[in-house]
């Protein structure tokens, strides 16, 4: 099966910014429902520091 680079490195990195978050390196949650919404809410955790940074830096500019 053929991957796009482009494509494998996004996936790469972002398993690597989820892992920082402690509870989402082991798996407890009771359903599989539990454990998509924490995912979630990680990401968004993460794209809102990352365009706060990006508005601060814009605005500095």
């Amino acid at each position: 099966m053929f991957i796009l680079t482009e494509i494998a490195w996004v996936v790469e990195r972002s398993f690597s910014w989820i892992t920082r978050y402690r509870r989402l390196n082991t798996i407890v949650e009771r359903t599989k429902e539990h454990l998509v919404v924490f995912v979630q809410i990680a990401f968004i955790s993460i794209l809102s520091r990352r365009l706060r940074r990006f508005d601060t830096q814009a605005g500095s500019a």
